[in-house]
């Protein structure tokens, strides 16, 4: 009797969910795919993801084995011995890393932005320019141009209002 394995039904949009299929129906659906499917094991199911988030995953997973493989190499120990009643040790530390599914959206922004900055004026860019790549603040940039401090805060607030509308449009 094979066993049950749980298979995402859309590895473009996984809100859709996932169903249950053999493991028969696996190595079927494996040789049904135009070249290598690219399948991540979740533990509790099986998800099919694009090449370019499958290396990033197996990436990441390389890395974290890596970093523990390391700290018993030199004797680290874990935040979790302070543990008491009252206290959890590993709470003492923040996790800082990025979830993968954020670094996902946030390449996908990046690949954006040209087409988003394209939608700005030339004075609008020459904005973001300054006050963004050259680290200009708002007051020095009001000096220099000889507009007053509140209308360059306008128009920033302007232009990134516009960037906003234009990710939430095509996000």
């Amino acid at each position: 009797m094979s066993k049950d394995i749980f298979i995402f039904n859309n590895k473009n949009n996984p809100a859709e969910g996932y169903y249950q299929i053999t493991e028969a129906e696996l190595q079927l659906y494996k040789k049904s795919c135009d070249g290598k499917p690219y399948i991540i094991n979740l533990g509790y199911a099986l998800m099919e993801v694009t090449e370019a988030d499958y290396k990033e995953f197996y990436r990441v997973r390389r890395r974290e084995k890596y970093i523990q493989e390391e700290a018993i190499r030199v004797g680290e120990f874990s935040y979790n011995a302070f543990d008491t009643e009252d206290y959890d040790g590993a709470s003492a530390i923040a996790d800082d890393s990025e979830a993968l599914e954020d670094g996902v959206i946030r390449k996908m922004m990046i690949e954006k932005l040209p087409e988003a900055v394209a939608t700005l004026t030339e004075e609008e860019k020459e904005l973001v320019y300054q006050l963004y790549f050259n680290h200009k603040s708002e007051r020095q940039l009001a000096l220099e141009t000889g507009v007053s401090n509140v209308a360059i805060n306008k128009r920033n607030n302007k232009v990134l209002s516009k960037l906003k509308n234009f990710f939430e449009i095509c996000g």
